[in-house]
């Protein structure tokens, strides 16, 4: 008996829809292999003043400044193996806090830029769903 290609039906009461693979679609359910460099865009947070909660199932890339002491929460969406990068412009004298998933070299949080108009950014890599090594460079301007 050959094998027919169903692309849409009905079984009893409900519709069954078949949607075939493309070969230039990244699927999530399996392994894909990449030709071409991946890029995401960067989420811009915007004005931050207190706690900021990401998503990372929205974004690699995310950017903020902060205005106010602010603490970057405990994501959510989080899977093994995601990396990205956070990059913070300070506004002023203000401090940045992280949620206990965030862990740095030394088990000690680095002190952000705290002089208007510098920039720092946090790398990160998620080892489970409650670890996220973290990396920061500061000052990236070189504004010191």
């Amino acid at each position: 008996m050959a094998a027919t290609k169903v692309t849409s039906g009905v079984v009893g009461d409900s519709s069954v829809t078949y949607n075939s693979l493309n070969a230039n679609t990244a699927h999530f359910d399996r392994n894909n292999n990449f030709t071409v460099a991946q890029r995401g865009t960067i989420s811009a947070l915007g004005v931050q003043t207190s706690t900021v909660s990401l998503t990372l199932t929205d974004a690699n890339h995310y950017s903020l400044t902060t205005n106010g002491n602010i603490t970057i929460a405990n994501p959510t969406g989080i899977n093994s193996g995601q990396s990205g990068s956070i990059t913070l412009t300070s506004n002023g004298s203000y401090t940045v806090s992280w949620g206990s998933y965030w862990r740095f070299a030394t088990g000690t949080a680095p002190t952000m830029s705290t002089t208007a108009g510098k920039q720092d950014r946090v790398d990160y890599y998620v080892y489970s769903s409650n670890t996220i090594h973290a990396v920061a460079t500061i000052d990236l301007l070189g504004t010191a």
